[in-house]
């Protein structure tokens, strides 16, 4: 919901799991214009900025298994604050870049 708000549009359908393929050009442009995120925080933080960047993005969905001894890197507190922190950094963002956001995602007559 935070991604969809943060972007004003709701084709990014899930910005933290699934299989991710990136421009690497775009992203490695990106990354030397600001500080990507690059922990728990990667995923939502360069889908995100795409968008915003108008990078086409397409969605397709991948079957998703975990191992029941599987080991996770998530850090309950750490990456949650990262992530909080990362989605009020994009609110503000967005907020900037609302006027384009809303234009781009006008019906076409």
């Amino acid at each position: 919901v935070l991604v969809a708000i943060n972007t004003l549009n709701s084709r990014l359908l899930d910005a933290m799991c699934g299989f991710r393929v990136y421009p690497v050009k775009k992203v490695l442009s990106l990354a030397q214009e600001i500080n990507v995120g690059r922990h728990m925080d990667f995923d939502i933080d360069i889908l995100v900025r795409l968008d915003w960047a108008g990078v086409p993005i397409l969605t397709k969905r991948t079957a998703v298994r975990y191992p029941l001894d599987g080991v996770s890197h998530f850090r309950l507190w750490r990456d949650n604050a990262r992530i909080t922190s990362l989605h009020i950094r994009h609110f503000f963002g967005m907020l900037r870049r609302m006027p384009r956001l809303l234009l781009r995602n006008r019906p076409v007559a």
